[in-house]
């Protein structure tokens, strides 16, 4: 059964009034664009209390891989016997053998990243093995609240200040919203700050909104979109004391990041030879459905053309890597989707650019080693990736970190870590131009030693 709503027309005032009464978050969900204020009112000291330095004209790009990907079936150990012990089904029987240029060191990736081999064989392709932390939180929003803040489950997904946002405390500070932008469902928490905002987009399209059809306003001009009418509620004075203060200013913030990420999008040089025209960019990316891996990163790639490229984009929502049934299927289509992303995003950056660029996959947690029915149960320690793009001053590719050991697992059958989860983020902070890590980590983690 379906039923009719009555639709009467809307008063300019009331509309707008009753947009106020709305937070922050609804604005910019509405737009597909969201711009994160500080972690809390008043924030008047960061973790750190001092800036940060940072390398300009560098840009981190971060593929947040939720649910919890299996790194023991994307890097697979061929000269461990126990793996297919622990995997009589759910084991990858031939994947691609990787040349590591190490004697007797057999390792293969899964045979849906036959790009990423590739490009691990070209020696722009960094795997990071034996990540995790101590007490270990087996539960998606406790170990993602862990990674988001790098604090040791401090807050980062329960209002507290993510590890990026305290980078940006320490260098843009609040001025510059697009210095960081999110691709995805919604803000990454590992992007907010106290002391700084981030913005982050749905898609291409949520920049540019239109009136939804259902809503009939009165003295709406037709076509007229939601920045146009949101402008008019923005005054150039408002009062942060009360809540509508507060919510005026969050949507005078989303309206002028919507308005310059427009003008971003839009200013790649046609003239310039060397880099893909922007049109030729979006033709790329709409070949893509929106949710999808390489979507985001050819959006991605655009912004990091742009005339003012960001030094962190953050992609989320890319896939469902929670794979306790099911996995058979599950996981190789879900490496495919990333094969193919990494490799489209690679594809839409002129060559000079490949140098300014790396990217790095991050996830919650890993999979038990031991298979359980047709899946795999929330594990522990995991492997990450550390891309970078076809020149000689990025990424060198290789192995690093110690893989753990299949024989010696912990009490509840999950692999131990051999290296602190933050070590990577102290690499890709290091990308970044920081050095010393304890403002943003809490403490000085090693960066693995995998860029040129």
């Amino acid at each position: 059964m379906s039923r009719d709503w009555p639709v009467s027309p809307l008063p300019r005032r009331e509309f707008l009034r009753r947009m106020g009464l709305g937070t922050a978050s609804a604005v910019g969900a509405a737009y597909g664009l969201s711009v994160w204020g500080p972690a809390e009112p008043s924030a008047a000291t960061t973790r750190h209390g001092s800036n940060v330095a940072s390398a300009r004209g560098k840009t981190l790009v971060i593929v947040e891989l939720g649910g919890g990907n299996d790194g023991l079936n994307t890097v697979v150990p061929l000269n461990d016997n126990r793996y297919h012990d622990l995997r009589p089904t759910l084991g990858v029987t031939e994947p691609i053998l990787l040349d590591t240029k190490l004697s007797g060191d057999e390792v293969g990736l899964h045979p849906s990243l036959p790009k990423l081999a590739a490009r691990f064989d070209r020696g722009n392709v960094a795997i990071v093995e034996g990540l995790g932390y101590d007490d270990a939180d087996l539960s998606h929003f406790g170990s993602f609240a862990i990674w988001w803040s790098a604090l040791g489950g401090a807050g980062g997904g329960a209002g507290g200040a993510g590890w990026l946002g305290a980078y940006l405390d320490g260098t843009v500070g609040f001025d510059d919203p697009l210095a960081a932008i999110g691709i995805g469902p919604g803000p990454s928490p590992a992007l907010r700050g106290r002391e700084s905002f981030a913005t982050t987009i749905a898609n291409d399209n949520g920049l540019q909104p239109r009136l939804p059809s259902w809503l009939q306003v009165s003295s709406f001009e037709a076509g007229e979109s939601l920045a146009q009418e949101w402008s008019d509620f923005t005054p150039s004075q408002v009062d942060e004391s009360t809540l509508l203060g507060q919510v005026q200013r969050a949507i005078g913030l989303t309206v002028k990041a919507r308005t310059n990420l427009a003008k971003v999008l839009s200013s790649a040089a046609e003239s310039d030879t060397t880099r893909p025209t922007t049109a030729g960019v979006q033709a790329q990316r709409a070949r893509y459905q929106d949710a999808s891996v390489a979507y985001s990163l050819v959006l991605a790639a655009e912004l990091v053309q742009s005339s003012a490229k960001p030094r962190i984009v953050y992609v989320n929502g890319v896939g469902d890597f929670d794979t306790h049934e099911g996995q058979s299927a599950r996981h190789p289509a879900l490496l495919q989707q990333l094969d193919d992303g990494i490799q489209a995003f690679f594809d839409a950056l002129p060559a000079a650019q490949h140098d300014d660029v790396v990217l790095m996959t991050v996830s919650e947690f890993g999979r038990r080693p031991a298979e359980n029915g047709s899946g795999t149960d929330h594990g522990t320690a995991n492997v990450h990736l550390i891309v970078g793009g076809d020149g000689d001053g990025g990424v060198r590719g290789g192995r690093y970190g110690e893989p753990p050991s299949l024989t010696s697992l912990d009490r509840a059958g999950n692999l131990v870590h051999s290296a602190d989860f933050r070590r990577l983020y102290a690499t890709g902070l290091q990308w970044l131009g920081v050095d010393q890590t304890s403002p943003i980590l809490g403490d000085d983690f090693e960066a693995f030693p995998v860029f040129h």
